[in-house]
């Protein structure tokens, strides 16, 4: 099944974004692109504002980039914003490394109102002692760059130096080559126009790392930091290593020439001539849910993907609880209104009904005030010559009671279950009266009875089920 991520590479001149769709057979570029910063309109307007030039770098790469599909990413930060060094230490516990590590690491980090994040790996076992390899970063970056790809729902996966996650990619790669073809010691070159990362690898372990700016560095003085670099290690350690060589770049890297001429010119009489390789290639090696060996991943702690939920769960239960009151309060609001109103109709029905009992004491079973009242009203007219009427029932139609008792009979048919309690009309409004089995038959009965060309609306009034239960009561009001 194929998964598709977000990558990104961050330097301080800008991110480098590519949608990657990746399974067990190939790797694909989606799409990709490039901001720099100093590209951005408030950067280029040269407005006063601070702006977040991350923040709005991710804005423009979201524009851009259909980021939907994504819900993991993998980040490649700077190496030149990571602090890597090699300690020794007197026990080989895992969880006690993890326990010493900031303590031993505490005075070798810059910032001392920073809080830093840390991984390490044990490259190599003695009796009294190992060598560590660590690499740390300030925890307010990899904040920033959780808290903002949450916007887009996007979790990182793995936020690791983008130099050494080349060479680590290499070494992931190399590892399916066959023994005699491995290569066991060598020197990994990654260069882009902001930084030079150099691994040494030995015995297939990374063991030491420098990264220097690359500011139109010229070969001569690259040549020497490889070289002094290589001497250091051989003295620290006591052997002396040979170790290949190995260029790894983009294709676009301005000054690509310069450090091939370094390995090819300067240092050939020192090395073996390097092997090239494509940067893309080496950090396609590494995927989110691919565990790739000696690969630094800042995602620990709080901001492990394993923890993420449980790290967060409080957040999301208070959202949850404060959805949830919401809602709640909502609900008894409109529970409150309807009260009311309920309160307000009783209150009318109840004045309806005392002044229809005033007006007509005689009338001993009431049913409905408004149209009972409306109806001797017009009864009244009518006996006193007031309002002149041809015996129809309605002003707009000759139609008399049996015939529409017979339009009536004819809509519902013998089948249906039904029976009529009242029957009331007014004018040109009939009110019917009765129950049936089930609320479905309440909305067939209301149905046939619109079918008909005599009424012009049929509204259900009141649909309940009686105190037994076993049948439903209802009342029509049709308009005619």
């Amino acid at each position: 099944m194929a998964e598709v991520f977000l990558h990104l590479e961050l330097d301080n001149r800008g991110i480098k974004a590519k949608i990657i769709k990746q399974n067990h057979k190939q790797t694909i570029i989606k799409n990709q692109c490039h901001v720099l910063y100093k590209d951005l309109p408030d950067v280029k307007s040269g407005t006063k504002k601070k702006i977040d030039t991350f923040e709005t770098g991710v804005n423009i790469i979201a524009g851009e980039l259909d980021l939907e599909p994504c819900s993991e990413a993998i980040i490649f930060v700077s190496d030149l914003l990571i602090s890597f060094r090699n300690l020794e230490l007197p026990f080989k516990s895992q969880k006690k490394i993890e326990q010493v590590l900031p303590f031993e690491l505490e005075t070798h980090l810059p910032g001392t109102d920073e809080t830093y994040i840390s991984d390490f790996h044990i490259l190599d076992s003695a009796d009294d002692s190992n060598l560590i390899l660590s690499a740390s970063i300030a925890e307010s970056l990899v904040e920033k760059i959780f808290l903002k790809l949450a916007e887009y729902t996007i979790v990182p996966k793995i936020i690791t130096p983008l130099g050494y996650a080349a060479a680590i990619g290499f070494l992931s790669e190399s590892s399916k080559l066959k023994e005699p073809e491995k290569l066991s010691d060598f020197a990994f070159l990654h260069a882009t126009d902001y930084e030079i990362t150099l691994v040494l690898i030995k015995k297939r372990k990374p063991c030491a790392i420098r990264t220097i700016p690359n500011h139109n560095i010229s070969s001569d003085n690259l040549a020497v930091m490889v070289e002094q670099t290589i001497i250091g290690f051989n003295q620290r350690t006591g052997k002396n290593t040979f170790f290949d060589t190995i260029v790894c770049m983009d294709e676009d890297t301005h000054n690509a020439d310069q450090i091939s001429n370094a390995f090819e010119t300067n240092l050939a009489a020192r090395f073996e001539p390097g092997i090239k390789l494509d940067s893309n290639t080496m950090l396609l090696n590494i995927a989110p849910e691919k565990a790739v060996k000696y690969l630094f991943n800042f995602c620990r702690g709080k901001y492990a993907a394993s923890s993420f939920f449980k790290t967060y769960v409080s957040n999301i239960a208070v959202s949850a609880i404060l959805l949830l009151c919401a809602l709640t309060i909502l609900m008894v609001g409109v529970g409150f209104d309807n009260k009311k109103l309920e309160g307000k109709i009783a209150q009318l029905d109840n004045k309806a009904f005392l002044i229809f009992k005033t007006t007509f004491p005689e009338k001993t079973k009431i049913y409905d005030p408004y149209l009972q009242m409306k109806a001797n009203v017009k009864s009244f007219m009518e006996k006193s010559g007031t309002l002149k009427n041809s015996g129809s029932l309605t002003e707009k139609n000759d139609l008399k009671i049996v015939e529409i008792i017979g339009e009536l009979s004819g809509k519902i048919d013998d089948s249906t279950d039904m029976d009529i309690s009242r029957f009331l009309f007014n004018k040109d409004r009939l009110v019917l009266s009765g129950s049936t089995d089930n609320f479905n038959n309440v909305d067939r009965i209301k149905s046939k009875i619109e079918s008909s060309q005599v009424f012009k609306a049929v509204n259900i009034s009141s649909a309940a089920a009686d105190k037994k239960g076993n049948r439903v009561k209802f009342k029509f009001i049709i308009e005619m």
